[in-house]
């Protein structure tokens, strides 16, 4: 853990003024002027009161030679500061906006450990996970973070712990096992230690001014920055709901669940249960309700339901950049501000239906899922919703279910089979923050999966923001109908055209699937999943 903020401010005094002469300028000014519009960009502390916070702080302005400036939050922590009681740095969505520095290796684990990896699991298991030696990944920590892995993921549960002190009512016990903490004495001596104060005075002091429209005990506020259009993802997610597993009803989205939550004697660890999302527009956030057999699951849970509504994308800075592309800007929201990306709970359930996708309409792909499921006949528990009788099969399951009789095609049939025997024997993989070139090469070698098949599992089943479907057809009619002088465009003009929209490329497909489809201004993320031949 860190060392005390008196100590590390005086022992960093040096290191600290080196950073601060490669501070940008517009950190400065934007500190200055209290400019809410960096919040989320950086942090700042005071050495003199050992205090951190975001650049709009109402708080007086320090004088400049007093300030250090950091990109996240845990960088404030690993030096010793706390965060600010007036503007809460810690507590906003801003931080999980902010992007690490050392490419995707990086970022791939740092998804990890954000969905509670290693909880569960050793580093060098995360070293696996994102494709690369236990020593290159401390290497890239130190070098990009500063700190090992380890004490990143140390940093992580307590920041998800104290908000759920703050945005839940769940009992401290349980907050404690679900930020992965070893006991409940554990979690008490690393909060007090970082916050300056207990849960429980953590509780009493901040949550009072952040009232909950939802008050059961198993509910937690998710924030988000607006505008969020809660109402444009709902309508995704219930025209693409898989019956028995999945649920949308006028204003939540619920469904059953199976996570992984580690490992025990060599067996694989689950944790089950169903959760509801609803909007609290008043707090600014999402309303997430969790109901499940063990309490280590919440971490992950969270962060994949985070990942579905693209609560961690910084949309300003996308939308900056698409308001300058003529190709892209009529693609943007009726309030110009830039679709979210919806993403599948799991993308191994979704790379199954985007299988059962091919070459068929959005609605026989969810007959030819629900199908899939009630011939599986993973049932639930009586507890469970009536709306939610199914867990979707794991993929040992479903390789022994006999699926002849659901409608498929004997193709389609064995590209699940193929997919299904890969899964399983490792050789490929559905995990979060993989290398996309890596997922697209391993993916692509099964025969029936081909790019766009490849690409549209990226995009909607793992969350990957730089994949691109230059095949898709949709795709190709947006592009070739603001070009209407050069006739349709071909896959490899359309692949040069979006280079220059990296890293933000599935954002880009978005817009233009948003330009292809006739009612997008009703409902952006509905598009039809438009496809080209069937993959091979």
């Amino acid at each position: 853990m860190p060392k005390s903020a008196s100590d590390s401010h005086s022992d960093s005094y040096t290191a600290a003024m080196t950073q601060k002469k490669q501070t940008p300028e517009p950190w400065r000014q934007a500190r200055l002027s209290k400019d809410a519009g960096f919040d989320g960009q950086f942090l700042f502390a005071v050495r003199t009161t050992g205090i951190f916070c975001r650049p709009s702080c109402p708080a007086p302005t320090a004088l400049e030679n007093n300030v250090e400036y950091f990109q996240r939050v845990y960088e404030a922590l690993e030096h010793g500061y706390r965060p600010c009681f007036r503007c809460r740095p810690d507590l906003g969505p801003e931080d999980h906006v902010a992007q690490a520095g050392g490419g995707q290796r990086v970022q791939a684990a740092l998804e990890n450990i954000q969905a509670g990896f290693l909880n569960g699991h050793s580093v060098d298991e995360l070293a696996v996970a994102v494709n690369t030696s236990p020593r290159q990944l401390r290497k890239l920590f130190d070098q990009h973070l500063g700190s090992p892995p380890v004490r990143i993921a140390s940093y992580h549960k307590a920041l998800f712990a104290r908000r759920m002190v703050v945005y839940s009512h769940r009992s401290m016990t349980d907050i404690a096992f679900a930020s992965g903490f070893g006991s409940v004495r554990q979690f008490n001596s690393v909060f007090r230690q970082l916050f300056g104060q207990s849960p429980t005075e953590a509780r009493q002091i901040l949550s009072s001014t952040l009232p909950m429209e939802q008050k059961e005990q198993n509910t937690q506020l998710l924030k988000y920055q607006s505008p969020f259009h809660f109402d444009v993802l709902l309508a995704f997610l219930k025209s693409r709901a898989i019956a028995g597993v999945e649920h949308v009803s006028e204003d939540a989205y619920w469904r059953s669940f199976r996570v992984p939550i580690g490992r025990a004697d060599g067996q694989v660890q689950w944790a089950s249960g169903y959760l509801v999302v609803r909007d609290c527009p008043e707090q600014s956030a999402l309303g997430l309700s969790i109901h499940c057999d063990d309490v280590r699951c919440i971490m992950p849970v969270t962060q994949r339901v985070r990942r579905m509504f693209d609560l961690d994308a910084n949309l300003d800075v996308i939308r900056q950049r698409f308001e300058q592309e003529p190709l892209l800007a009529n693609g943007l929201q009726q309030d110009k501000s830039v679709p979210r990306l919806p993403v599948a709970f799991d993308a191994y359930e979704f790379a199954i239906r985007a299988i059962l996708g091919q070459q068929v309409s959005v609605k026989a792909a969810n007959t030819l899922a629900a199908r899939l499921v009630q011939k599986a006949a993973v049932a639930t528990t009586g507890d469970f919703p009536e709306t939610l009788p199914h867990f979707f099969p794991a993929p040992e399951t479903l390789l022994a279910t006999d699926l002849s009789d659901i409608g498929l095609t004997s193709t389609r049939q064995n590209t699940i089979r193929s997919v299904l025997e890969a899964l399983i024997s490792g050789s490929v993989r559905f995990d979060i923050g993989q290398v996309f070139d890596e997922f697209h090469r391993e993916f692509s070698s099964i025969k029936g999966i081909g790019d766009w098949t490849v690409n549209y599992v990226a995009i909607r089943g793992m969350g990957m923001k730089d994949c691109f479907p230059a095949a898709d057809l949709g795709i190709i009619k947006a592009l070739s109908a603001q070009q209407p002088d050069s006739g349709k465009l071909t896959t490899r003009q359309i692949q040069r055209l979006a280079e220059d929209w990296r890293p933000y490329r599935s954002y880009a497909a978005l817009c233009l699937w948003n330009q292809s489809s006739a009612t997008h201004q009703e409902n952006p993320c509905t598009t039809p999943d438009l496809k080209p031949d069937s993959a091979t």
